[in-house]
């Protein structure tokens, strides 16, 4: 064996996280309950909570979860993402984000009743998601 091919050999056995794929990126989407009233977003335009949807970048859109957390995966940890929020069929708010402006791949998603995007890592939030 070519001493190059021996020290490849090693590394690849002493550091397999040279050679694995990088984390992909995850984001826990916080429940808001039914009885959450709806508030106002940009001015007097009301939102729908019953109605209310979340789209990453063209994805389909997806039902805000009102009962238990939501977690979406596989996302690239490199890109930007534009979670947009939807009511009623419109979209209401949206906002980009990258994941290496924050400590960890794990981002946790918040609507609040003022119409607000929040993002957080996870580690420093309230979600919890499996």
């Amino acid at each position: 064996m070519k001493p190059t091919a021996v020290v490849l050999l090693l590394v690849a056995l002493l550091c397999p996280a040279i050679l694995s794929e990088p984390a992909r990126g995850t984001i826990c989407v916080l429940a808001q309950p039914d009885h959450f009233p709806g508030g106002i977003v940009m001015g007097m335009l009301r939102y729908n909570p019953a109605t209310l949807k979340l789209r990453i970048d063209k994805q389909a859109a997806i039902p805000w979860p009102h009962k238990e957390n939501l977690k979406i995966g596989d996302l690239d940890p490199a890109g930007s993402h534009l979670p947009t929020i939807i009511s009623d069929g419109k979209a209401i708010q949206s906002a980009w984000f990258r994941f290496a402006d924050f400590e960890t791949p794990d981002m946790c998603l918040h609507f609040d009743s003022y119409g607000a995007i929040q993002m957080r890592d996870i580690k420093h939030s309230l979600c919890k998601c499996k």
